[in-house]
């Protein structure tokens, strides 16, 4: 797909690898809607960004634990650009709970990562749809994570979403065919602020492990969102860009 020209919502889209993502896409020509929850100042901060390079960028903000307002998501940015050609479900929110420590996982908790991290992707993907066939088809790309293939990460329901995810994935890619893509991308290990959860010792064996002994880079993550919106050929997969992770 010719991506100069084209509409993409990035939720998550101001900070970390949302961030790295949404400036990928901008040297590609694409005018984006940068979504956020909580980030409002890094929000606008990229859009500033991004118009001051000769792109066209606007911030979005919705609470995906609320259908009602993932749904307005939707609507205001095909209102802004009359039209949506990439959808990207990078948003996402977890605990730090050792898998050992049953009873440190709260209901609320467990209940706000399986809306944020899964729901919210089928009920973005369900109202973007019409807008995505309006112009011959789109893509629909989301942000899993290796906890989704492997028991690991910051905690149970944050993988158990991330395996829900991945399995959307396939589901949706079967139900929005022919005229939608759907894949995700599964990062390992990223240097974000995300990683504040974690301790050094955690951090510093997870690299120890990886075959090639480094986290996977946000470039390198973000240029698999490229490849993949640019592709016509992939749907229903998960790229697992981890360094070897998985591997160990």
């Amino acid at each position: 797909m010719e991506l100069n020209g084209k509409v993409a919502l990035i939720t998550g889209g101001g900070t970390g690898l949302g961030r790295e993502v949404s400036l990928a896409l901008a040297k590609e020509g694409m005018h984006l809607a940068i979504g956020y929850s909580r980030s409002r100042a890094d929000a606008e901060q990229l859009v500033t960004e991004v118009r001051e390079t000769g792109g066209s960028a606007a911030a979005f903000q919705a609470d995906l634990n609320s259908p009602e307002q993932s749904r307005a998501l939707i609507q205001a940015v095909g209102e802004r650009f009359q039209r949506l050609d990439l959808l990207i479900h990078n948003a996402a929110t977890t605990r730090f709970v050792p898998f050992k420590d049953l009873d440190a996982v709260e209901d609320d908790a467990w209940d706000e990562i399986m809306s944020v991290n899964l729901k919210s992707a089928f009920v973005l993907a369900k109202a973007a749809a019409p807008l995505l066939r309006a112009d011959g088809g789109g893509q629909i790309i989301s942000t899993s994570s290796i906890a989704g293939i492997a028991p690991v990460g910051s905690s149970i329901p944050y993988a158990v979403s991330k395996a829900g995810l991945i399995h959307l994935t396939k589901c949706l890619a079967v139900a929005l065919a022919p005229e939608i893509q759907v894949n995700t991308v599964a990062p390992g290990l990223l240097l974000t602020r995300w990683v504040a959860g974690f301790s050094e010792e955690h951090i510093q064996g997870m690299t120890d492990t990886a075959l090639l002994k480094h986290c996977a880079e946000l470039q390198d993550v973000a240029g698999a969102f490229v490849m993949l919106a640019k592709n016509t050929s992939i749907t229903g997969q998960a790229i697992v860009i981890d360094s070897g992770q998985l591997m160990r």
